[in-house]
């Protein structure tokens, strides 16, 4: 089957991605800068074969990463030099050989980008067909999905490895335990996330305060700016409540092993601690009430559900509006079973 898709290919869950190359090893911008900022080694294995003169048109360079998702980056050779723009025969003649490289290594799904368009000059109108035709070879068997040209914010990747610590890999573990309780993960969820794992005792240095969704710090945002590309996405222009966060699944299992192997059993228990202080309220909004009643009640050493009321009420006109006493009555009888835990 072949689908296609306006977005970044680096977000893809494909088993193959294919990245469009040159024969002389440049990767100035675009899709191919974009891949030698977030697999480094796979690009490493293509400049050796540039410095061999193993990477010529009308024939691909398959990698094998050291990730689940994707299991291979496939180089395809698009331009002789960077200078000069693509030509159709090139895109032909490797696609052929893109099909036999699919049968060889039995790739169940693959993702590719406009091949020879953007700064290759060529036409989409033109590309798009011939890339159908070519690759309805294997579609019955092969999950096929063409990123059409639209999209520019392919370069939000990371430049280099990120070195996980407690920290980081505690908030990554969380959010992904988050999403797999089946919802969307967004900056909102993220900010919930970190407060509570604060609150049960893990010192991450953040200063909360009263933001409009309820406690807020600022320095948490520069934190997930710097996991961005590498062990999470978003969108960094957007900085909503709402911006969705996405967990990179071929580097989530580095994230398992680091918590099962360098966290200490303290550590793990606070982990454990935020996953049953949010049970039952499993949204951003419920998210948002539960901080903000416990931010209130560590503030004020306030205990009882009236007290809390009031400054729910005084916070923002948004909270006094949705969080209805009922709501209030709720998330203040689940803070209360917190120091229990």
């Amino acid at each position: 089957m072949i689908t296609f898709r306006v977005g970044n290919i680096l977000e893809s869950q494909s088993e193959a991605l294919v990245n469009t190359v040159n024969t002389v090893g440049i990767m100035g911008k675009g899709v191919a800068l974009a891949f030698r900022k977030t697999f480094p080694d796979a690009m490493e294995e293509y400049l050796r074969a540039v410095r061999e003169n193993k990477i010529r048109v009308g024939e691909v360079q398959v990698v094998k990463t050291r990730y689940i998702t994707p299991r291979y980056i496939i180089n395809f050779p698009t331009k002789t030099h960077w200078r000069y723009p693509s030509k159709i025969e090139y895109i032909e003649t490797g696609l052929s050989d893109l099909v036999l490289k699919i049968k060889d290594y039995q790739i169940r799904s693959i993702s590719l980008p406009p091949l020879g368009c953007g700064n290759g000059k060529l036409d989409w109108k033109i590309v798009k067909p011939l890339m159908i035709s070519r690759l309805g070879q294997i579609a019955d068997n092969v999950e096929v999905i063409i990123y059409e040209p639209g999209f520019s914010d392919q370069e939000v990747v990371h430049k280099e490895e990120i070195k996980l610590t407690p920290a980081r890999a505690m908030l990554i573990y969380l959010l992904k335990q988050y999403q797999v309780l089946g919802y969307s993960v967004n900056l909102l969820v993220a900010q919930k996330l970190a407060y509570l794992l604060q609150r049960f005792g893990e010192p991450l240095n953040l200063e909360f305060e009263k933001g409009t969704y309820g406690p807020y710090a600022h320095r948490l945002f520069h934190l997930l700016k710097y996991l961005n590309g590498y062990f999470i996405r978003f969108r960094e222009e957007e900085n909503t409540p709402g911006t969705i966060i996405t967990i990179e699944a071929g580097r989530y299992p580095l994230v398992e092993d680091y918590i099962a192997d360098e966290l200490s059993e303290e550590k793990k228990e606070r982990l454990q601690k935020v996953l049953k202080a949010i049970e039952g309220f499993e949204s951003p909004f419920g998210l948002e009430l539960l901080a903000t009643v416990d931010f209130i009640v560590q503030q004020t050493r306030a205990w009882d559900y009236e007290t809390i009321m009031k400054d729910i009420s005084n916070w923002t006109s948004r909270k006094k509006e949705i969080m209805k006493p009922y709501h209030v009555a709720v998330a203040t009888k689940q803070v209360n079973t917190f120091d229990s835990f």
